[in-house]
């Protein structure tokens, strides 16, 4: 699955479009997209996985609710429980 955090929900779905557009959903499954705040808070989540160029809106759980940069030795553990809570909503 791909992942972007991204500072604006308008770019998230562009983005994610443009990923299905371009067969990430083959490769990958899904596309995810995570929008965060100044803070690094989550305040909007989606995924792509049925090839309709359409964003299905998600609420994270609170584990999931504060994203660590990607230098931050946690970012990886972050990932993964972002990829593995997806699994569970495909």
């Amino acid at each position: 699955m791909a992942v972007q955090v991204l500072r604006s929900s308008r770019k998230a779905i562009e983005i994610g479009r443009t990923a299905v557009g371009e067969g990430a959903l083959a490769k990958d499954g899904a596309v995810g997209a995570v929008v965060i705040n100044a803070a690094r808070e989550a305040v909007w989540a989606c995924y792509f996985d049925d090839g309709t160029y359409a964003p299905e809106e998600i609420t994270l759980p609170e584990d999931l609710q504060h994203v660590p940069a990607p230098d931050e030795d946690v970012h990886s553990d972050w990932v993964h429980q972002w990829e593995q809570h997806m699994t569970r909503l495909l």
